[in-house]
């Protein structure tokens, strides 16, 4: 699953070669400058010129930082030529006539400041995958996989630690199965009194299962005391959460006192 996972998150962030070649490869730094609106001055050598904006990166692969370098006077028929202009160079062009006297807003796309920063995203979502910890359930469903054999061999000492963990973080069915592996000594040591308690605290969590294999073990009598007062009160609970059979159980058990 984790394999799945990183091949997905690299093929999003793996850049493409049209965006590529729009920021001038995939290494060192590249200034883009994105226009807004045409304007009258001109340059010092009589180009023609726009009000722009200009963004600054740095690339190794991927987009380590990038930040908004504000206005400038870009250079049409070209792509990378630009005039900086500051503030008071701003005022003058406005007093003048050649910049409106409200400079027009601009926002950086989102999908440009993603791709900016595309190298830390990428390493924070590979850390997330392998350092932080699953659900429960996630747990459980790959120890399932391993111990019915689920894409893979049946292998019962990989499905007892993923049980384990999804145990630890106290998933119903996860204890329940870590009772049944205790009790047929399933890549573990047989104990039948462990998988007892584990029967009794996967109940507590409301795993109907573990009511009914708890009345069936004090009713057969074979792997513990024969108690059928224990066995009736776990069919009773089972029987309660509907499960017909259990209910069959505690019937027959209270005619045959």
């Amino acid at each position: 699953m984790k394999k799945l996972l990183l091949l997905t998150v690299l093929m999003v962030m793996v850049p493409k070669t049209t965006l590529a070649k729009r920021v001038k490869g995939l290494f060192g730094k590249s200034e883009r400058i994105q226009k807004i609106i045409d304007v009258e001055t001109k340059g010092p050598n009589g180009e023609a010129l726009y009000l722009g904006y200009k963004t600054t990166s740095l690339f190794f692969f991927m987009g380590i930082y990038m930040k908004d370098d504000g206005y400038v006077l870009g250079v049409k028929e070209s792509i990378s030529s630009y005039y900086p202009v500051n503030e008071m160079q701003l005022a003058s062009l406005q007093k003048s006539g050649d910049l409106p006297n409200k400079l027009p807003s601009y926002e950086i796309p989102l999908t440009d400041w993603l791709w900016g920063f595309s190298f830390w995203i990428l390493l924070a979502v590979l850390g997330g995958i392998w350092f932080f910890p699953k659900s429960g359930r996630g747990l459980f469903e790959q120890g399932c996989n391993h111990y019915f054999g689920r894409n893979s061999k049946v292998n019962y000492f990989k499905a007892l630690r993923f049980f384990q963990k999804s145990a630890k973080k106290k998933y119903g069915p996860a204890i329940f199965n870590l009772g049944i592996m205790h009790l047929k000594g399933q890549g573990i040591t047989k104990d039948v009194k462990k998988s007892v308690a584990l029967f009794e605290e996967a109940s507590e969590k409301g795993n109907t299962n573990a009511n009914v294999i708890l009345g069936n073990l004090y009713y057969e009598g074979k792997e513990i005391a024969k108690d059928l007062d224990k066995a009736k009160m776990w069919f009773t609970k089972a029987c309660d959460q509907g499960h017909d059979e259990a209910c069959k159980m505690v019937t027959y058990l209270q005619q045959n006192k």
